[in-house]
């Protein structure tokens, strides 16, 4: 493998580890829920049906799809 080939790797594992880092704090942020600091999330929001950990959630999917999705822009624009 040429120097520049070896480098690109390099970058693309580097991105990943922030990326999978990332992911891992907001995943377990998810625990907050089980916490004294996360004992707000347990209600209910207004009148509604929906919880404070629904949201939650919900929240955390999306922002697990829109990394995912930075990250395939990142990784196909230093392709280029």
């Amino acid at each position: 493998m040429t120097d520049a080939t070896i480098e690109a790797v390099h970058r693309k594992t580097r991105q990943r580890l922030m990326f999978t880092a990332i992911h891992l704090m907001l995943y377990f942020s998810f625990t907050l829920n089980w916490t004294r600091w996360g004992e707000s999330l347990g209600g209910y929001l207004g009148e509604t049906w929906l919880t404070g950990s629904l949201l939650m959630f919900v929240l955390l999917i999306v922002a697990f799809v829109a990394l995912e999705t930075i990250f395939l822009m990142i990784s196909r624009w230093g392709a280029r």
